[in-house]
């Protein structure tokens, strides 16, 4: 590998690019707007002095790093790259179409990685007249710090694709973890109940948005989930969530909260826009006052608040801290995120080693298997199903092979 192209200069799109740059490659920026282009390029060259402020990297380093990532609005462009990495919106037609462009304009020879974080890399291949060079590449944001990479075989994606993108995201110092074409992979479908979960539990009155957030902080997270919410983008979030409900078949464990989707439409996008769950004024933020309101005070049996307890207990270092909703609320969102890892491992998305260091590579402080066994997978079983009875909703049936890791 000598040149790599990146498509999309967003946020991801030149976070790959700076990585790329970083590891020694000439890089090809392209978007199609040079408005995008230059911020891009102003906003590597920030990260870049924020580096040499924390003595990552060194002064002199910062200008050769610059000079290796070359912006256009032509695709012809990446007829020189080796690998080419498509990073812009997460639309299916649009995917489709970048792909079909570059399978007609990049060597034959050149990679094509999609990525997509929820999409699927079969579908996107199919327009091209060469499937097997497509892979999914499924960075995490912001590349430059999270090391993580899913690398997703499609259905026509070659072992010596594979392999040769393995290869290079080792050496660039990445750690890729080959995964199934799956809806979401691993970490966006097993984490999507961090974020639904907490927004059910806001939308019916069980939990007030603050205080869920502080409750995962104490599970050792810097941000709760409306936080990390407003960083990647509600916008961002919602339609990630979206494509994997209706990739399921509108399962209803992974059913949106309509809140998110009024959000967007309200242009709410989060930190992007200094408004989504909370108004973001320099460092400051503070929740919006529409999103205030008085908890309902539900009656639940003491089986189900023990039980919560107990599970809180197990893996917060503070749990006395917590009112009981939000020991429900942790203890809903992470036995769902077990439950979860246990639906892909019987549909042999990853093995269990790969999905726990998954998460772990995204700070996450255990992966689910890791945490199932902290928690005990009975209490887990149990909860769940007492979950079922209390909440009135089947989205919390456990998945066949946790209940038969019991029988």
């Amino acid at each position: 590998m000598n040149t790599i192209g990146v498509v999309g200069a967003g946020r991801m799109g030149s976070g790959i690019a700076q990585v790329m740059a970083q590891a020694g490659y000439d890089v090809i920026l392209f978007d199609v707007s040079n408005e995008t282009l230059q911020n891009a390029l102003e906003n590597i060259k920030r990260h870049l002095q924020r580096a040499v402020e924390l003595g990552t990297i060194k002064q002199e380093q910062l200008q050769n790093i610059l000079t290796k990532i070359h912006p256009t609005t032509k695709l012809k462009h990446f007829i020189s790259a080796d690998i080419v990495f498509e990073a812009v919106i997460e639309d299916i037609e649009v995917k489709r179409k970048i792909f079909h462009e570059l399978d007609d304009r990049c060597n034959p020879a050149t990679i094509l990685a999609t990525n997509t974080s929820s999409l699927s890399v079969t579908k996107i291949a199919s327009v091209t007249e060469n499937p097997y060079r497509v892979i999914g590449t499924h960075f995490f944001n912001p590349p430059y710090v999270l090391k993580l990479v899913e690398v997703v075989k499609a259905q026509h994606t070659s072992d010596d694709i594979v392999e040769k993108t393995v290869n290079f995201l080792k050496g660039i110092g990445h750690s890729p973890i080959v995964v199934k074409d799956s809806p979401g992979f691993i970490v966006n479908r097993i984490s999507r109940h961090f974020y639904l979960e907490p927004l059910r539990a806001y939308e019916i009155g069980l939990a007030e948005i603050e205080e869920i957030d502080s409750a995962f902080k104490l599970f050792g997270l810097e941000m709760g989930p409306f936080e990390v919410i407003d960083y990647v983008g509600v916008d961002v979030n919602y339609v990630v969530s979206k494509s994997i409900y209706e990739r399921f078949n509108f399962e209803e464990r992974f059913k949106p909260v309509p809140l998110q989707s009024k959000l967007v439409e309200a242009g709410l996008l989060g930190r992007k826009t200094n408004s989504g769950f909370y108004y973001y004024v320099g460092k400051e933020k503070k929740l919006q006052d529409f999103l205030k309101r008085r908890k309902i005070n539900y009656k639940f049996s003491k089986k189900f608040l023990n039980l919560a307890d107990t599970i809180c207990r197990k893996i917060l270092s503070q749990k006395d801290k917590l009112n009981d909703s939000q020991k429900i609320v942790v203890a809903l969102t992470i036995s769902m995120i077990v439950n979860e890892a246990y639906y892909a491992l019987m549909e042999n998305l990853a093995d269990e080693d790969n999905i726990n260091l998954a998460f772990r590579l995204v700070k996450f402080p255990a992966g689910p298997f890791e945490l199932a066994e902290q928690i005990g997978l009975k209490n887990v079983f149990n909860f769940l199903n007492l979950a079922r009875e209390e909440l009135l909703s089947e989205r919390y049936k456990p998945s066949l092979l946790l209940a038969k890791k019991l029988s």
